[in-house]
């Protein structure tokens, strides 16, 4: 059963710098680029000086600068253990307005065999040495995990609705417009009902499968270190916002891949080849193309070759019957039919972004390839909500970068310190 409980959090002190706290914050690390990095890193309390450090000393500078804050009470703890809502209000890519609301709370670490937390997305090894590195010198998290529940008797989800009503205790609006706020859920009653309407639900990550998985291996270290596990500690939980995928405000984007071709003489047999395995509709530029991805069937996607002045929908000529949901992926057809047996990818260099690049939505990956540096833009799908939730149930992982839920949940908003 799942363990969903309240914590004591450490944040920003508002009596000090107020609600709104934007300087501070953050997007996830591994969304930050190295402009946005130094941008953001120009204030010098800002939350990325921990969760992204200095990448010359292993975070050594990152925990002594954590430690000033807490010694300055830049960072304040909370007085009581509590749950929160974090509630994004947004406006999604067609201009329809919209607001997620999840659950902030602990959520003790599960392995996946158990059934009970369901990954969907294969991890890399670099970036969990990267999250081992800054766990084992500040002991604690900095940013949450987002995980998918489903509650069919939308208890959870009333509970939620009933406390965001409540004056948020942080707020701030980020330079994509999203608007965040939190809410402080301490009535014990309501904690003690979301703890047992959580226990028999099904948690899918939606986003930080790296972040969970280090947070397993972190716990193991520490066991080993302490030597005994004749109870729970600290660090058998992992700080997560919780949220019902039956929420209005669930968005998930497309990842499109660019690519280079190093192979001139394959680029232009790429249509050729494509048209062996696949059947092809010639559209007229990038906006059409994109458009009719989005509104084909599942297992299509688009080539977009500017230097032939090609943009081809590609759909399967045969999909074996009886194939399963990830087969019929268009992420996955793309992945393994063209990337892997025609591009000659592999896992590792698809992990590594050789020659590779995956961009969140339609004009970014426009915006990417008018500086002529790629020489195709493959459209995808995203899957739906309920196409990760099946295809995780089975066992299987989804290729990397499948999915982007938007928007990110910020990192500084609330931190979960292990030893403090």
């Amino acid at each position: 059963m799942a363990r969903v409980v309240p914590f004591i959090a450490f944040h920003y002190n508002d009596l000090r710098y107020g609600q709104d706290v934007l300087r501070f914050v953050a997007p996830p690390y591994d969304v930050i680029d190295r402009r946005m990095e130094n941008r953001l890193k120009d204030d010098r309390l800002n939350i990325t000086h921990i969760t992204i450090g200095d990448e010359h000393d292993s975070y050594a500078t990152a925990a002594k600068r954590l430690q000033r804050w807490l010694n300055d009470e830049v960072l304040v703890r909370g007085r009581e253990p509590c749950l929160y809502i974090y509630e994004q209000t947004f406006k999604s890519p067609d201009g329809t307005p919209r607001i997620r609301s999840g659950v902030v709370a602990l959520v003790r670490l599960e392995e996946f065999s158990k059934g009970i937390i369901m990954p969907h997305e294969r991890t890399m090894l670099k970036h969990k040495a990267d999250r081992m590195e800054l766990m084992k010198a500040i002991g604690g998290d900095t940013e949450q995990i987002f995980m998918l529940y489903d509650d069919p008797t939308g208890e959870i989800e009333e509970l939620v609705q009933t406390h965001r009503k409540q004056e948020e205790f942080l707020r701030f609006a980020d330079p994509e417009g999203v608007h965040h706020r939190i809410v402080k859920i301490t009535d014990p009653e309501a904690m003690k009902r979301m703890a047992e309407l959580f226990a028999p639900v099904k948690i899918l990550i939606a986003d930080g499968h790296h972040r969970y998985e280090t947070s397993l291996e972190y716990r193991d270290w520490r066991r080993k270190e302490n030597g005994t596990t004749d109870r729970e500690r600290p660090y058998d939980y992992v700080m997560a916002t919780l949220v019902s995928f039956r929420n209005p405000g669930l968005v998930i984007y497309p990842t499109h891949r660019l690519v280079v071709v190093e192979d001139k003489a394959l680029l232009g047999r790429l249509p050729s080849e494509l048209e062996k395995h696949f059947h092809i509709d010639n559209l007229g530029d990038p906006d059409d193309l994109a458009a009719a991805v989005e509104g084909s069937p599942d297992e299509a996607f688009g080539a977009w070759i500017p230097s032939q002045n090609r943009c081809m929908l590609a759909r399967p000529r045969e999909i074996p019957k009886g194939a399963n949901r990830m087969n019929r992926l268009s992420v996955y057809i793309l992945q393994e039919k063209v990337l892997r047996r025609i591009l000659g990818y592999t896992l590792e260099t698809l992990d590594k972004k050789v020659n590779i690049e995956f961009v969140k939505g339609t004009e970014p990956a426009k915006a990417m390839m008018a500086t002529g540096e790629h020489d195709i833009c493959f459209f995808v799908k995203p899957p739906s909500v309920h196409e990760i939730m099946a295809i995780a149930q089975t066992g299987e992982k989804m290729p990397h970068k499948s999915t982007y839920f938007y928007p990110k949940i910020w990192s500084g908003t609330l931190l979960y310190l292990f030893d403090r």
